[in-house]
């Protein structure tokens, strides 16, 4: 279960920030890209349970799902994962799923027609936003 070493990275880090600033946390923000291939409902059980006793223990936490784009890199025009990958076929869908990084060698871009697509975002997980105490 990779979902709970991420979320015991988040806890630590975030403990970090706290004892840094010497503040509580208030609010933590977690953005999980679409394409992270991460099981928000697990993190967010694991982030309630595993942040009893920590600095995140009255903190309001938040995991939200961030969408993919895409980036032609010929015409310079940005697109969701989901438009270039929704006229493929459902095993290049499968394909792509597991390995986005050859997005690429399946898709190209709607508008003018290139194989230069790059992910811009949507395929990590961040630390969006931390709120301390006043």
């Amino acid at each position: 279960m990779h979902e709970l070493s991420l979320v015991e990275g988040i806890i630590q880090t975030v403990g970090e920030l706290a004892t840094a600033n010497g503040k509580q946390v208030k609010a933590v923000s977690v953005g999980v890209g679409e394409l992270a291939q991460f099981d928000l409902r697990v993190i967010r059980e694991l982030l309630a349970e595993l942040k009893k006793g920590t600095p995140l223990e009255g903190a309001r936490i938040q995991v939200r799902l961030e969408r993919a784009k895409v980036r032609c890199l010929n015409c310079k025009k940005e697109w969701s994962f989901g438009d270039i990958v929704s006229p493929l076929s459902k095993d290049e869908k499968e394909v792509v799923h597991f390995f986005p990084e050859i997005l690429s060698t399946y898709s190209r871009c709607p508008s003018c027609r290139k194989h230069y697509l790059e992910i811009e975002e949507g395929r990590s997980v961040r630390l969006a936003e931390v709120k301390f105490e006043d």
